[in-house]
């Protein structure tokens, strides 16, 4: 396992966070998808992602945002 100081593996390799305009494209990408919200919310992880050519972290964090705004995917 390795150490990690201050949030970032020691060797370098900091975690990919994505921008606020990353999840502001990804979920305009979304409503106007014939698949929609439901989709970005509910949909596999893994196939979002692929769907909307994005990083899984990405997808995450829309699904954070639009879960603490309220949003419901009906």
């Amino acid at each position: 396992m390795s150490e990690v100081r201050y949030g970032v593996p020691v060797g370098g390799v900091a975690p990919y966070v994505p921008s606020e305009e990353e999840v502001d494209r990804l979920i305009a990408r979304a409503k106007a998808h014939p698949l929609g919200m439901r989709f970005l919310v509910d949909g596999h992880l893994g196939s979002v992602a692929t769907m909307f050519e994005t990083h899984a972290f990405t997808v995450d964090a829309a699904r954070d945002r639009l879960a603490r705004e309220g949003h419901s995917p009906a």
